[in-house]
């Protein structure tokens, strides 16, 4: 008998995990100071859209994280997402004034469909890309990695890198000043390693092997990832180089930087 109720208990058990292990699916966690944060994916395709039912539409997938609202540090940050991932549209003169992702997806649509009804003999098509991803979480910092590209016609796209460092208790997104306890002295070593990696004698002009650093003098990247193990720099295409050279990427031990970091 005993043998039968323990049988029966083994099979409850498994049955319940499986069941909260689906009710789960699509929500990951990142723990921060006090409590977990929750986060799922939000997705765009072509078939979202009420204008791409009668009409031709451009190539869209755009998938995006989303914070679970239950704590006021992830309701800044999925603003602050909002916000950035907005901008990544905002290549022409005008920039866009949607309130949230899927408006501004749905004005790159309207554009495409309006150019294909003044030129419908264009043979060029639209394009958006965009994924995220959670790239590290520390007790305090959080940084999103979210790569992109964009086509509206012409020899190429845009396709780019972009780094946001949020602070978990706040909610807030960093700066370069907010990550660097001293920025001038981090910029100084940031600039002899890039000489190194480039072969630029110290001395010598910064754009001499055919950068184009503004002024002739260096600066850091718009794009800082401080992670768990390493403090990472990207320039992405014409940056600090001609969009043949790809984006140019620098890599360091955090216990190397660690006395100029915040973080």
């Amino acid at each position: 008998m005993s043998q039968k109720i323990l049988s029966l208990l083994v099979i409850f058990l498994i049955f319940t995990s499986c069941r909260d292990e689906k009710s789960d699916a699509g929500v990951k966690q990142v723990k921060g100071d006090t409590e977990a944060l929750s986060f799922y994916e939000e997705s765009f395709l072509p078939k979202d859209f009420e204008a791409c039912k009668t009409e031709t539409c451009p190539k869209i997938r755009v998938n995006y994280l989303k914070f679970r609202e239950d704590r006021e540090a992830a309701k800044e940050m999925n603003s602050y997402n909002q916000e950035n991932l907005i901008k990544i549209f905002n290549n022409t003169e005008v920039a866009s004034e949607a309130e949230n992702v899927k408006a501004v997806v749905n004005e790159f649509i309207q554009d495409f469909q309006n150019f294909k009804r003044d030129f419908p003999e264009s043979q060029a098509e639209y394009e958006v890309e965009i994924s995220q991803s959670v790239l590290s979480q520390t007790k305090k910092l959080l940084v999103l990695e979210t790569n992109f590209y964009l086509f509206t016609g012409g020899a190429h796209g845009y396709g780019a890198t972009r780094y946001a460092n949020y602070d978990i208790t706040s909610g807030e997104l960093l700066y370069k000043n907010d990550l660097f306890s001293d920025l001038e002295a981090f910029t100084n070593f940031t600039e002899k390693e890039f000489r190194k990696k480039y072969e630029i004698p110290e001395g010598e002009n910064i754009n001499s092997n055919g950068f184009f650093f503004e002024k002739d003098s260096f600066a850091l990247p718009e794009n800082i990832a401080v992670t768990k193990n390493r403090v990472i720099l990207v320039y992405n295409r014409y940056e600090a180089a001609s969009y043949a050279e790809g984006e140019l990427k620098l890599s360091f031990p955090k216990n190397k930087v660690s006395e100029w970091l915040n973080y």
